[in-house]
């Protein structure tokens, strides 16, 4: 038994390069799976990764959210993919698929969840797979009647339907969307062209 969980870790950790579950592609929505429950797992640290990789080989849908980090070495700028919120992978999670995740280690818990926490945490993981589809970001300027603070709805563009809070950052303008569970938020530039002020 030992010599085949050996195994499947030594798999998990090289599909975690690749990595699995839910990808931010044309058309991928999170939606509402019969008999589980759309929950936050919280992974060890820097083990994000690792556990999604590891339930992919155990067939276990997850949705990791990305984002470009940029760092500078020397003379060069390199691009890589990290974890929008660190220490968090979220899964449809059922009593089994829960103890299969366990035999990875890289599970601290798992949050408790309602019918109604789900709901919103199923609409806040595919505004996030709209963040993360989000192709160019553009510097843009405010217009008077768009303040910082206004509850705003985005009317056009890859972030058509999304609604947040208006942020200044210099002389950009941020979209940021709450994740309520969590208790954390998501920000990403927006065209201020493209948003009407929500009722």
């Amino acid at each position: 038994m030992m010599e085949n969980n050996n195994e499947d870790m030594e798999k998990a950790n090289q599909a975690s390069a690749v990595g699995g579950g839910i990808e931010a592609g044309p058309g991928r929505v999170v939606e509402k799976i019969p008999g589980k429950v759309w929950t936050p797992i919280r992974t060890r640290p820097r083990q994000e990764k690792k556990l999604r990789a590891f339930a992919e080989s155990r067939s276990v849908e997850t949705y990791l959210p990305l984002r470009t980090s940029k760092k500078r070495y020397q003379r060069r700028t390199v691009e890589f993919l990290v974890p929008m919120f660190p220490g968090y992978v979220f899964a449809p999670l059922d009593e089994d698929s829960y103890r299969a995740l366990l035999v990875c280690g890289a599970v601290a818990f798992k949050m408790s969840m309602t019918e109604t926490s789900e709901k919103g945490l199923i609409r806040d993981l595919n505004t996030l797979l709209d963040f993360e589809r989000m192709a160019t970001k553009k510097e843009i300027v405010v217009k008077p009647e768009i303040a910082e603070g206004t509850f705003i709805t985005v009317a056009r563009g890859s972030l058509q339907g999304v609604s947040g809070i208006v942020q200044r950052r210099g002389k950009e303008t941020l979209l940021t969307v709450n994740v309520d569970i969590l208790g954390q938020s998501v920000s990403t530039k927006i065209d201020i062209e493209d948003v009407e002020l929500k009722e």
